[in-house]
């Protein structure tokens, strides 16, 4: 068997490594996060990393990734051996991603058109197991519209829900994100770490308190609030869902943006409530089937300069991640994992990330070295 050069980077492997701060850099890293314990078929982290990418990132099965691995790396393993390896590696792999975010921020440039306070999208993405079965890991991100990059990845299990706290949203940062992040506890910890958010919610998404009477916010009180205009908003207060105790935490005011949602999205929301109807056999109320027509907001963004038309369209930044999730599943075929043992599948993500921002810091480098429209070159 010839080796794979094409994949194995034979003469340009030294290249990625220095995105990862060299090969000695990579084989510390393997070594502490308990990847690479003993130096015996795998010499060093930089194989370790090559073997990963030649097991995901090309849709090889463990079979054949072990059986290309000697003639391209000189790394002879049964695919016993390589699923022991693998299934070790997801902490080193983790901490790789990591640090290609961190270089893939040095080397985005700026946006020329946003001056304002960092915006970031948060988003996640379910995995399940072979034949798309039960899922396995949430894949929870964190995007930059402005300079069109992913700024975060924390990858769990997919018991863990979605919250602001897993972006690492900094201060002064506004975070956006749909009705699943719309939670009072997540709200609190935005707001401790000094951090703003946008998000969208629904009348049952929180437990919402009109404090003008002290009690949960009805769907008429929202509608006589948006009355025929396009755009209103109500000073609100949210607790957790659960009973507040004598010494618990105080609410948390919020600014309740309500907009008149346009028709194709009024019909979007009728659809979602009509598969929930005929999916979950979930009856609709009629204040669901009332609030069809309106999208509400929740934020602690000052009205000052963010009124209810600015905050309009801010949200609607938030499907880049969605493009932006759709993009790397398609690209690098992330969809059901093929492995059944947790560990080795999420090794499997978490190494096609790392292809992933591999792939981006090389067209990075390709958009530097073109030069600008309209420049012009003097001839020699």
């Amino acid at each position: 068997m010839e080796p794979d050069s094409e994949f194995s980077f034979d003469g340009s492997w030294p290249r990625v490594e220095a995105l990862l701060g060299g090969a000695g850099e990579i084989d510390a890293l393997a070594r502490a996060t308990g990847a690479l314990k003993r130096r015996r078929e795998v010499r060093d982290g930089s194989q370790l990393l090559r073997l990963a990418l030649g097991y995901a990132a090309t849709g090889r099965s463990l079979r054949t990734t072990a059986a290309w691995s000697g003639p391209a790396l000189g790394v002879d393993l049964s695919d016993v051996a390589l699923l022991g390896r693998l299934r070790e590696a997801g902490d080193f792999l983790a901490s790789l991603t990591t640090r290609l975010l961190t270089r893939l921020a040095e080397v985005a440039a700026p946006s020329e058109t946003w001056h304002g306070p960092p915006i970031r999208l948060v988003d996640c993405s379910m995995f399940a197991g072979p034949g798309g079965k039960g899922g396995q890991h949430r894949l929870h991100a964190t995007y930059d519209p402005a300079r069109q990059m992913f700024t975060a990845f924390d990858l769990t299990s997919h018991k863990e829900g979605e919250s602001l706290s897993r972006g690492g949203i900094e201060p002064g940062a506004i975070g956006l994100g749909d009705r699943n992040y719309a939670k009072t506890r997540s709200l609190r910890e935005a707001e401790a770490a000094g951090a703003f958010y946008l998000l969208r919610t629904g009348m049952r998404s929180m437990r919402m308190i009109d404090p003008r009477t002290g009690e949960r916010l009805t769907g008429e009180a929202v509608l006589a609030a948006l009355g025929e205009g396009s755009g209103a908003e109500l000073a609100i207060e949210t607790i957790e869902a659960k009973a507040r105790k004598a010494d618990g935490p105080g609410p948390v005011k919020a600014r309740l943006v309500i907009l008149r949602a346009s028709d194709a999205a009024a019909a979007r929301e009728q659809a979602r409530i009509e598969r929930s109807r005929t999916k979950h056999k979930a009856t609709p109320t009629k204040e669901t089937q009332a609030l069809s027509g309106v999208v509400m907001l929740i934020t602690n963004l000052p009205p000052t300069p963010w009124s209810i038309t600015r905050l309009a369209l801010l949200y609607r930044l938030r499907w880049q991640i969605e493009l932006a999730f759709k993009t790397l599943k398609s690209t690098f075929a992330m969809r059901d994992t093929p492995a059944k043992d947790p560990r080795l599948a999420r090794t499997w993500i978490l190494a096609n990330l790392a292809a992933a921002l591999l792939t981006e810091l090389l067209l990075r480098a390709i958009e530097r070295a073109i030069p600008p429209s309209g420049a012009h070159t003097p001839p020699s």
